[in-house]
This record gives structure tokens, sequence and C-alpha cells, in this order.
């Protein structure tokens, strides 16, 4: 970067600190390219402690808890820089809210990002929680609406988070696909392996809601054990379906194959992943599934839903793993039995998973970022 040239200033606000958020704050400031502050609407909680974090490389604040909307941050943001750009995360804060509605009456240059909306045609039978009375239906649509009409673009991550924001209203020219990332660590040591052996542990994780179709996997577990009898099934998470899960194992006669290990703290989830041979992800509905880039990353094949966003997204089949069809348990048993036949593809499939995960570091968020915000690679 030429020394006398200014760096861009960007003002991120969101609504906490999480892993992701610090990764990608990171990696901005690494780069050097811009000179990053960042609001957060709330600190620390006993579930996000990372919010606590003693050394960030950047100048932070938290908006005043005790206010509706913290009309002294309005006023700092208004202040900013002529030429700064301001990303804002979520709209679920009244400051938030706020932010961007005054950013846009002083026609000051905003990026909006938002989670994967879910798509209300995707009905679960009766499990689907009521849906959203129409006043507060029609509400969110002209919130929505009103602002991608004033973001310079709207973020989401992944082919589902995209069509969902057309759905909603947003421009097409408007939505930008932003990766999500995860921390690759080390290689993981079963590639270094000149023998691998074939399937042996399959792993899920995840709450145990109906939507994520864990019955699938058991019942698909049960086919494939017909002809591999030393296949088991970990799954770590807890939820409201674990009796009805537990009762299909029983009525299976899957015995110990399948384990219930319960919510894991995210140390204990990795070492479990390296521990197995592969990831079973076999949702209904999934908005993305950062679990399958944390399992790619470990050097794990993945089976998935093509109803699962970050399947669908970053798995090759045949490469890093195999694509099932949504609630097709005879596609599912046909593809673990093929891995725990062929050891040799299996750890192909590894291989690859772990290739394409060293793709989609940090670097290519702020890579996004810059190419919508620099004068010289503005989109």
């Amino acid at each position: 970067m030429n020394g006398m040239t200014k760096p861009q200033r960007l003002v991120f606000l969101c609504p906490e600190f999480t892993p992701y958020h610090d990764t990608l704050f990171d990696a901005l400031v690494a780069d050097g390219s811009l000179v990053l502050r960042v609001v957060i609407m709330m600190g620390p909680t006993t579930t996000h402690p990372f919010a606590a974090r003693d050394r960030r490389l950047y100048n932070w604040q938290m908006a005043d808890p005790d206010a509706w909307i913290d009309w002294r941050l309005i006023r700092t943001l208004l202040a900013e820089e002529p030429d700064s750009w301001f990303m804002v995360s979520s709209y679920y804060t009244p400051t938030l809210l706020a932010a961007m509605f005054f950013l846009a009456r002083a026609n000051r240059p905003f990026l909006y990002w938002t989670d994967t909306p879910l798509p209300q045609e995707w009905l679960w039978h009766d499990r689907l929680p009521s849906p959203r009375p129409w006043w507060l239906r029609l509400g969110r649509r002209m919130v929505l609406r009103w602002i991608f009409a004033h973001a310079h673009r709207s973020l989401v991550t992944g082919q589902f988070g995209v069509k969902a924001l057309h759905q909603l209203g947003c421009p097409t020219n408007k939505s930008v696909d932003f990766p999500h990332w995860v921390i690759l660590g080390e290689p993981p040591a079963r590639l270094r392996q000149t023998v691998t052996p074939p399937l042996r542990t399959l792993a899920g994780v995840g709450q145990l809601i109906y939507r994520k179709g864990w019955e699938i996997a058991i019942q698909a577990l049960a086919r494939a054990r017909r002809t591999h009898h030393a296949l088991r099934l970990l799954l770590i998470g807890d939820g409201p379906e674990r009796p009805r899960l537990e009762q299909t194992v029983a009525d299976l006669q899957l015995g110990n194959q399948v384990v219930f290990l319960g919510w894991k703290q995210q140390q204990d989830i990795m070492q479990i992943l390296s521990e197995a041979d592969a990831l079973i992800h076999p949702a209904r509905w999934e908005p993305y599934g950062v679990v399958v880039l944390e399992a790619m990353a470990a050097g794990l094949a993945v089976l998935g839903s093509d109803a699962t966003g970050a399947a669908v997204d970053r798995v090759v089949p045949g490469v890093s793993g195999f694509i099932h069809t949504v609630g097709n348990v005879e596609q599912l048993a046909g593809q673990i039995v093929q891995l725990a036949s062929d050891a040799p593809l299996l750890h192909r499939l590894q291989q690859g998973a772990r290739q394409i995960a060293e793709e989609w570091p940090p670097q290519r968020g702020v890579d996004r970022i810059k190419s919508l915000i620099l004068p010289d690679t503005r989109a």
C-alpha cells in the first residue's frame, strides 16, 4: 500500500462479539487496508464469554446497554470522517435500526449484513413454530425492503441466503454472497497417514430437533449396518427430540452403536470430530451449518443433505463428500456403505475436504468487503 494513501475507515456495528466476528476483525486489521472501529450492542454473557477477550488490535466500544436507542452513539457515527464506510450486522436492536435510518438520511454509505432468513415455504408438518402474525410479517418485510433500498449492498452467507433475500425483495444486483470461514488450525493427523481404514465412525453435531433430521441418519445407519456391522454414530447435542430418537434407536436394535453425547464445549466438539471419519448432516433445513466447515477443516468427509446450506456451498460430490436428497434414507445409507467399503475413496474425500477448507480463509471475507468499499475495487 502506498504510504501516502490514506487508509479507508470502516465502522462496523454488530449485536455482539462472536468467534466469527473476531476472526474477521483480526483479518481486517492484519490486511492493513482499512482502519477499523467496532461497535457492539452487548458485552460478554455466560453463553458468549469470548466477548471478554483482553486485548483487541482495533478501536471498539459497546453501546449504552441501558438506552433503548443510544443517541450519543448515533451522533458519533454521523460525526465520522466524510469518506467513512459503515457495515451494520442485523437490525435486531433499536440502536442498529436507528443507525441505518440516520446514516441513510445523511447519505452515508453502509453495507447491511444479515443471517440467512428462514423461508416461510419450508413447512415441516406440524413441527414448524407457528408463523409470525400477519402484521409482524408485514412490518418485517417493510423494514427489510427499506434497508435493501438504502444499503449500498446487502450481504448474506450462501446460496440459500441470497435466494431468501431475493424472496424478501432485495434486488439481484444489490445482494452479495458473503463467505463464512473457520479457523483452520494444523492439518489433521489422519491426512498424513499412508493407509486409512474404511469408514467406521460418523459424527453428527447439532440440536436434537426435528428440522435437523437425526432420525434420517439413524435409519440410514441401521440399513448400512446390515452389511457393515462396525459402523457407529456419535450424536453431539441435546434437545426435545432426544427421547424420540432414543426410542428410534431402541426400535432399530442399534444398542450402543448410536451414542448420545449431549451438549459439549467447542473444544470438546473439535476433539470428537478429530476421532471420527465423516460428518453426517441430514437436516430437513439448515440455513447454513458452520459445523460442516469445521468438519472439513478437521479433514472429515461430509455426508450432507441438499437442504444444508454449507453442504450445498462447499461439498463437492466425490471430492470432499456426498450430497443426498433430503429425507432419502436409502440414498444416504448407500453413501455410508460406499465409504465403509472403500478406504482409498474415504481418504481422498478427507483430503479433498481439507483442501477446500484451505481455500476459504478469513481473507476472502476481507477481500469481499474491500471490493465493495475501496475506490479502486468498488463493485
